[in-house]
C-alpha cells in the first residue's frame, strides 16, 4: 500500500513477473494427472484435473498443485506430500531452461540501477540454476527462495526475512507477483507497494477484502518501469 515512505528496493515474485510459467501450464497437469492415476489405479480425465485446479485458485489454495493432488488423495496426508515432492521435481526439470516474460531483460537493468532487487519466489532449488543462466540474477542484491528459508508464502515472515537480508524496511519496499492471495495481500498488510501483473491462472482472482487490493495492475511487464516512474515523478 503506498505510504509517504520512498521506494528502496522491489521484490519479484519468480513465476509470472519473471518466467513466463504458461508453457509450463499444460505439461504440470500432465504430470499430475499421471500421477493420480497411477496411485489410485484408474483413469482420470483432464476435465476433473482442471475442475479440481480452478477450485484450487478460487477457494486460495496457496499451491494448487498440492490442492489437485488432495483433492484424490484425501484423507492421505503422507501420500499426498510424497507426490507433490515428485510432482514438483517433474514440473521443474522437464526441460533445461525458462521462458522469460516479455520485456522483463530489459526492465530488470534499467530497475537495478536504483532499486535494491531480490526473488520472492516459492519454487524450488531446481529453479535456481535456470535463473543464473539468464544472466538476471546478477542483478539482484538477494537471491534467495522459499527453499532457501524454510518459510513459504503467503507466510508474512517469509518477506520479513528477504527485507532483513537487503537491510530495507518493508514500507520502503514494492512487491510484484500474479497472485493476489500469495503476493498482494501478504505484502499490503507488511506496508509494502503493490504491483499485481495480472496474467495466468491467477488472473481471475477477485479481491476478498480491501487487502487484497494491489496499487496498481498490469498485463505486461514494461508497463511496471512506466509505472514506478510515475511514482517517482509522484514524491518529487
Amino acid at each position: 500500500m503506498i505510504t509517504g515512505a520512498p521506494l528502496r528496493a522491489i521484490l519479484f515474485d519468480v513465476g509470472g513477473p519473471i518466467v513466463d510459467e504458461r508453457p509450463d501450464y499444460l505439461n504440470s497437469s500432465v504430470v499430475v494427472r499421471q500421477l493420480i492415476q497411477e496411485e489410485l489405479g484408474r483413469d482420470v480425465s483432464e476435465q476433473e484435473i482442471e475442475e479440481a485446479r480452478q477450485q484450487a485458485i478460487v477457494s486460495w489454495s496457496p499451491s494448487f498443485t498440492k490442492s489437485v493432488l488432495w483433492y484424490f488423495l484425501k484423507p492421505n496426508v503422507v501420500k499426498t506430500q510424497e507426490l507433490y515432492d515428485e510432482a514438483i521435481k517433474q514440473i521443474f526439470t522437464h526441460r533445461d531452461d525458462v521462458t522469460l516474460m516479455e520485456g522483463i531483460e530489459e526492465i530488470i537493468p534499467k530497475l537495478a540501477v536504483d532499486y535494491k532487487l531480490a526473488l520472492a519466489g516459492n519454487q524450488p532449488e531446481f529453479m535456481k540454476g535456470k535463473l543464473v543462466r539468464t544472466g538476471l540474477l546478477e542483478h539482484f542484491s538477494s537471491t534467495v527462495l522459499s527453499v532457501d528459508l524454510g518459510i513459504q508464502k503467503p507466510d508474512s515472515r517469509f518477506f520479513l526475512e528477504i527485507c532483513d537480508r537487503i537491510d530495507t524496511p518493508p514500507e520502503n519496499c514494492c512487491m510484484i507477483g500474479d497472485r493476489l492471495d500469495n503476493d498482494i495481500y501478504p505484502a499490503n498488510v507488511l506496508g509494502m507497494r503493490t504491483i499485481w501483473v495480472q496474467i495466468g491462472p491467477h488472473a481471475v482472482q477477485h479481491p476478498r477484502i480491501p487487502e487484497d487490493v494491489p496499487d496498481a495492475i498490469v498485463e505486461h511487464m514494461l508497463d511496471v518501469h512506466k509505472i514506478i516512474r510515475e511514482w517517482e515523478i509522484g514524491e518529487g
